[in-house]
């Protein structure tokens, strides 16, 4: 079945820069109506101007599609709620939400300020709670929508001298988790892993590392380069803000035109003695057992973690 989007508004944050554009030609093209929303500024969240948004705009709406602007800060709450007032005010409805608007502030761990640290979480995590909020609000009452969060290979994985970044990033799963626990059947919320080039974000604006890890990286995007087209991540993002899309509280990555499904388990590991408190020999004694990962359970909420274990302790007792 062909997906359509006819009739869903979508908001897209960080709308103009390379996946933020893509994302919001290819919504469009199938129907959405666009808020595209962008600061304009630099790779560090510096500066702003409204000619990037505008610009696409233009795309959309020369393409036959509905779009408009919008230049609010997904960093303050009253940036957040105006973001998601335009899209009622202009279109009526708020169906789909892609936060994907971002900031880089590179240093080494120990090098890193108070402003580049706060920054970064105030744009990735603090505009995530702050956009998603009062549409999210909207959905729960209309009994339908789409939430798609932005994660990164630096936070889940690691990459050098992006501490705050990782952290924010890796925030997203947490964010994640409990909203699609929490979130009525029709409203889904996912969680992507985008790797494209282009951009602002691939700016070496403000970037404090060393020249070796820089050359290693673009060594990898270079043999990767042709394949890194922000439209490969488009296309999973049109199916996830489709009602197509039945999954929730998934998580997948896009890198060089393979798309896998990221997710979290904890290994089988090593049950103690009932009733035996063990000691830090008996620990160090078992490490192979605990750390290995031929077996594990797959976990997607506390509750799914306490059932895997009180599973592993029936099994151990006596029939």
């Amino acid at each position: 079945m062909a997906i359509d989007l006819s009739g869903k508004t979508a908001l897209i944050t960080g709308a103009a820069g390379a996946l933020g554009r893509a994302y919001a030609l290819a919504l469009a093209a199938r129907g959405a109506a666009i808020v595209v929303n962008d600061l304009g500024g630099d790779t560090r969240g510096d500066g702003a101007s409204s000619d990037l948004a505008d610009k696409v705009v233009r795309e959309i709406r020369e393409a036959g599609g509905k779009a408009i602007s919008n230049a609010d800060s997904v960093a303050t709450k009253a940036g957040g709620e105006a973001i998601t007032q335009a899209a009622l005010d202009a279109f009526g409805s708020i169906d789909i939400v892609v936060n994907n608007a971002g900031n880089q502030r590179n240093a080494r761990f120990e090098d890193l300020s108070e402003e580049d640290i706060e920054s970064v979480l105030a744009v990735h995590l603090k505009g995530a709670f702050y956009v998603t909020q009062p549409a999210y609000r909207f959905m729960k009452k209309n009994g339908y929508g789409r939430i798609i969060l932005t994660s990164s290979q630096s936070g889940i994985f690691g990459n050098p001298y992006r501490a705050n970044y990782g952290a924010a990033k890796t925030a997203m799963l947490g964010l994640m988790n409990v909203i699609a626990q929490e979130a009525p059947k029709g409203v889904k919320v996912n969680t992507i892993f985008p790797n494209a080039l282009g951009g602002r974000m691939g700016a070496p604006s403000g970037v404090r590392v060393d020249a070796d890890f820089m050359a290693e990286g673009a060594k990898r995007f270079v043999s990767l380069a042709q394949i890194l087209d922000p439209n490969y991540v488009a296309s999973l993002v049109v199916y996830l803000a489709s009602e197509q899309c039945q999954a929730t509280q998934m998580m997948y990555s896009v890198l060089g035109g393979r798309y896998g499904r990221v997710f979290t388990g904890v290994s089988k590991g090593w049950l103690a003695e009932k009733g035996q408190i063990p000691t830090p020999e008996l620990i160090f004694d078992h490490l192979s057992q605990i750390n290995d990962t031929a077996a594990y359970d797959e976990i997607s909420s506390g509750l799914g973690e306490m059932d895997s274990v009180i599973a592993q302790i029936k099994q151990r007792e006596p029939q």
